[in-house]
């Protein structure tokens, strides 16, 4: 007797049993190969965490996708001399034996052009640091440094701020104190002095009247110095400056010394950082060249960046630049309350002089221009710390920029930190206006 029970039975029995035989033979090679992927993924897992493979960006690579280093490492790879003062927006690096190909935001014309200028100067420090205020992407930087040593002037926190700060009081009284650019305020004494009979709210028939914007304009010192002691004190001032950046290291591919400020409980000492009136608060050009930026972007602060991305010989990229959301730092409204300030500086203020017939120039006239001037001596007066800081835009378009220059100059004052911004808003717009003429005989 069969011990099926028809032929179609016998049947799925033959092809039950031969189901069976080929899952056993590719369980021999399949179990095996399962458990090694996991190991290896287990491992590959413990060595990131370890930075075993640090220095191997071509093993991890195919795991990490394209974006491989981090601005983190960039500081680290990326020496600041390779891309300050270079005039290609394409340059090589070595690193770890290899060579990588970087492409830069700078603006090849400007970066040229400014580093002659700047590089025939004599000046013992001059910092230059230009940039697009939406982005934050750096058109130029230069640093010029006479002998060659030390630290990179455009990254460097030595420098005191002086009536730089001025921005910043400012913008904390409009927006902390409810005061606008035409408030009347009133100052004893001569304009560039900050003694302590000046910090008091006695009127007489000697008393000043003026505004804040001409005080800013006119970089008077006892306006401020009052502003801090009686408006602002300690909080606003201490929580201002942090806003724009002080205190703070900013995220930049490059390393950037942190500008710094400390806010004491001294009533005078609050006059001092209002006004800019010490050599304690201290910042670098382009942290100056971002706080210009804030006045365009509708108080908005957009992070720095100079590498648009980075590629291996094989064109593999290992590093893409991350565009990051600005953050608001001061509202739109007090934004053009500062514009308001900026641009009276250099109609009538500490800027007129340098800027005189601007609204002739055929370049210049089609701009808003603005700025803040300032200046202080070091200690043993030898040195002359030379500050501009500012901003133009288009009338009848959207281009802008921003810009800082430091200027150190030594016994003998040479061009101006105002000088060079000038030269630099005139060539930079002057390009822009030559391609635009080209881009239109191409259309027609």
């Amino acid at each position: 007797m069969t011990p099926y029970k028809s032929w179609r039975d016998y049947q799925g029995t033959l092809r039950r049993q031969k189901l069976r035989k080929t899952i056993f033979k590719r369980s021999v090679w399949f179990f095996p190969v399962l458990f090694f992927l996991v190991l290896g993924v287990q491992f590959f897992k413990v060595s990131l965490s370890t930075g075993y493979f640090k220095d191997f960006p071509d093993i991890i690579k195919p795991f990490k996708g394209s974006a491989l280093w981090t601005k983190e490492d960039l500081r680290s790879i990326i020496e600041p001399k390779a891309l300050c003062n270079s005039t290609e927006g394409k340059i090589d690096i070595n690193y770890s034996g290899k060579t990588f190909s970087v492409e830069t935001t700078l603006d090849s014309r400007l970066q040229s052009y400014m580093l002659k200028k700047i590089q025939s100067s004599r000046s013992p420090l001059i910092g230059f640091v230009a940039i697009d205020p939406a982005s934050g992407r750096i058109l130029s930087m230069i640093d010029s440094r006479k002998p060659d040593s030390g630290e990179n002037v455009c990254l460097s926190n030595q420098f005191p701020a002086a009536s730089i700060f001025k921005i910043i009081t400012a913008a904390a009284a409009i927006e902390g104190c409810n005061i606008s650019s035409d408030t009347k305020l009133t100052f004893n004494g001569r304009k560039h002095t900050l003694y302590k009979n000046q910090l008091t709210n006695r009127i007489h028939r000697y008393t000043n009247s003026t505004s804040l914007k001409k005080s800013f304009a006119q970089s008077i010192n006892p306006v401020f110095g009052k502003l801090g002691v009686f408006r602002l004190r300690k909080d606003l001032l201490e929580e201002y400056a942090i806003r724009f950046g002080f205190n703070q290291s900013i995220d930049f591919e490059l390393p950037v010394q942190p500008s710094r400020i400390s806010v004491g409980d001294d009533p005078y000492h609050w006059a001092e950082l209002a006004c800019g009136f010490n050599r304690e608060t201290v910042m670098s050009p382009i942290h100056g060249a971002m706080i210009a930026s804030v006045i365009l972007n509708s108080g908005k602060l957009a992070e720095p960046s100079i590498v648009e991305y980075i590629t291996d010989m094989e064109s593999n990229p290992l590093y893409v630049g991350e565009k990051k959301t600005a953050r608001q730092v001061i509202s739109p409204e007090t934004s053009q309350e500062l514009k308001e300030l900026m641009t009276a500086t250099v109609s009538y203020g500490t800027c007129s002089r340098t800027f005189r017939g601007y609204r002739r120039d055929r370049i210049l006239s089609k701009l808003v221009i603005g700025g803040k001037t300032g200046s202080i001596n070091s200690k043993n007066d030898e040195l002359h710390y030379d500050w501009f800081v500012g901003f133009c835009e288009e009338k009848a378009g959207s281009k802008k920029l921003a810009l800082a220059v430091v200027v150190v100059h030594d016994k003998l004052l040479r061009e101006k930190a105002q000088v060079f911004a000038r030269l630099a808003m005139k060539y930079y717009f002057k390009q822009s206006e030559v391609r635009g003429q080209m881009s239109s005989v191409i259309d027609h």
